[in-house]
């Protein structure tokens, strides 16, 4: 719906009770007394926005690691950001929210699912327009199934339900007869519905120009926040482009919208722009869209998160027991992990609960020897459950025939370690040892296993994971990739909350799960104890191939390098890399 009589008229009582003196009253005021009169709903009075950005919270909502970024860093040729991008070929046509808080479900399933779903079949314009090929905001709002308004809602919620359930198109289910939204889909919606689920959202930085051209660049729809000034509220096409708001009549509700970003012109003003898509209709604005200056766009003024969409096409796949090469005759799993108290009477660091004891091993269960002359290597590392780009290596267990001595587990030099690796670890095991089918790193024996000496970051606080990756630089072509992880949380697969170094939620001495303290000897393409984080009740976590990716990337792109040399040159490097060393250890 386009700016409603009753606002205009609002407005202009406005200017009238101003100029007699009437100041207390702002457009609000007198739009919920006519509102009133009118027998209206006044939240729902030409506001269709509906963001409620008070109940996000930023912080535990995934990031994108973006690998292709860190690709593109690697190898020094920054991709084109210059010129136009333009992704309406795949959007359907503009639509209307009209007079409710609905934006979030029509930007997240109207414009962003459609898009995806566009995209990957390749639709035409002419087949976007039918609403077989739609999907439906309605259904969002009903399948949240503890409404009692239209009025409002937000990312996580919605994109939690696109997600878990999907969302019926809107052919099966019109945005028409929205009531109060208390409704619940039938049975035929949900199984629709189900056909056309998104395999993860992550945030992006919606701050950062060059980063919003980089996903547009990779054909990435955004769907962001905003907040608006009266100039958004008013667009018409005389705009040639949005490049600041003066003024915030309409506040609250009225003033927080979603919508989606679908291209960028640098030619277009003095700072080029980004297309916004609106849902308000092809009367507002220039036929439904708006161009909005792109140094505006991204400052805090106006957009404040931004998310894309990844589809089952999308995003590396983790399944349970996925045969990836059936040929091969290698196959690690990680088979116990322990995060436990550093112990040792004659040692004072005893005492300080940074010093920890992990105790692992990894297992062999193809039936070929795996070759020390393949440079493959163990991880144990940490990384922000809502941030992987926030990660830190803590061992490298690392399996070379060109250092040490054949077929010794302790020839290991630290310095010559970190330079040829580049790795931000605290020890590095030269190992010159094949592992055979069969066998694990520990030994032949499958009791046996590492118990290696660390310090954690005394700078470390927030919610992370702990992994061990068996083989982490992808170097050996497995038949099953996996079962290559090993996690460590706390109780219900939460993350580890870390204050200054030291664990809070979990006990002093614990193993990984229970099955996890037995030891156990694998057949080729088992599930490791805890394989992965994702879980139908958290199911936007990072997957295991996503940490594998960023790991690869990282270390190819020499940011990994650049930690180990800030970290070995800090007190606490120097002080882990006296003291910190491995032993086998018999169960």
């Amino acid at each position: 719906m386009k700016k409603s009589f009753l606002k205009i008229g609002v407005l202009a009582l406005f200017g009238a009770a101003a100029t007699s003196g009437i100041s207390s009253c702002s457009v609000n005021d007198i739009v919920d007394v006519l509102a009133n009169a009118l027998g209206i709903d006044s939240t729902n009075v030409d506001s269709h926005t509906g963001y409620d950005w008070e109940d996000e919270d930023p912080s535990r909502l995934e990031d994108d690691i973006n690998i292709i970024d860190i690709i593109d860093d690697d190898s020094q040729v920054m991709p084109d950001l210059s010129g136009s991008v333009d992704l309406r070929n795949y959007l359907p046509p503009i639509g209307d929210q009209g007079q409710y808080g609905t934006c979030v479900a029509w930007a997240s399933a109207y414009n962003a699912r459609t898009y995806l779903y566009a995209k990957e079949n390749n639709l035409s314009s002419s087949q976007l327009s039918s609403p077989a090929n739609q999907f439906s905001p309605k259904y969002v709002f009903y399948a949240m199934n503890n409404r009692t308004s239209c009025d409002g809602s937000y990312f996580e919620e919605v994109l939690d339900i696109i997600q878990k359930k999907g969302v019926a198109t809107l052919q099966s289910m019109p945005y028409t007869n929205m009531g109060n939204c208390a409704g619940n889909p039938s049975g035929s919606q949900d199984s629709e519905a189900a056909k056309y689920k998104i395999k993860a959202y992550r945030e992006i930085n919606i701050n950062d120009v060059s980063n919003v051209k980089s996903y547009l660049n990779q054909g990435k729809l955004i769907v962001f926040g905003a907040r608006l000034g009266d100039e958004f509220m008013l667009a018409d096409n005389h705009f040639d482009y949005l490049y600041q708001q003066t003024s915030f009549d309409y506040s609250g509700m009225h003033a927080n919208h979603a919508m989606v970003i679908a291209g960028y012109d640098d030619n277009r003003g003095p700072n080029g722009c980004f297309l916004v898509v609106n849902t308000w209709g092809k009367s507002w604005g220039n036929d439904g869209y708006i161009w909005v200056d792109q140094k505006y766009l991204c400052s805090s003024e106006f957009a404040f998160c931004g998310f894309v969409l990844y589809g089952f096409n999308d995003v590396p796949e983790t399944v349970a027991n996925k045969v990836v090469n059936p040929s091969s005759g290698y196959d690690l799993i990680p088979t116990s992990l322990a995060y436990l108290d550093y112990d040792d009477p004659s040692d004072p660091d005893s005492d300080d609960p940074l010093w920890r004891t992990c105790e692992y091993n990894v297992f062999n269960a193809g039936s070929s020897t795996i070759s020390s002359s393949k440079n493959w290597g163990i991880c144990l590392l940490y990384y922000n459950a809502y941030d992987a780009n926030d990660y830190g290596i803590l061992l490298v267990d690392f399996y070379t025939d060109e250092f040490g001595t054949k077929g010794t587990y302790d020839d290991w030099d630290n310095d010559e370690a970190r330079t040829y690796l580049g790795l931000a670890s605290q020890a590095y095991c030269w190992n010159n040892v094949d592992v055979p089918g069969g066998a694990s790193v520990a030994g032949s024996d499958p009791s046996d296993c590492f118990s290696w000496t660390y310090r954690m970051p005394d700078d470390l606080n927030g919610q992370y994971y702990l992994v061990l990756a068996s083989d982490a630089f992808a170097s050996i072509d497995e038949s099953n990739e996996d079962n290559n992880y090993l996690y460590f949380t706390a109780d219900g697969n939460a993350p580890i909350n870390f204050v200054n170094g030291i664990a809070t939620n979990i006990s002093e001495n614990a193993y990984v799960t229970a099955k996890a303290r037995k030891v156990f000897k694998p057949k080729q393409n088992d599930n490791s104890p805890c394989q992965t984080m994702i879980t139908e009740d958290n199911l936007n976590t990072y997957s295991t191939a996503e940490i594998s990716a960023l790991i690869n990337a990282e270390k190819k792109s020499g940011r990994l390098k650049t930690k180990a040399m800030a970290w070995r040159k800090s007190a606490q490097g120097q002080a882990a890399m006296a003291k910190s060393k491995r032993i086998v250890k018999a169960k």
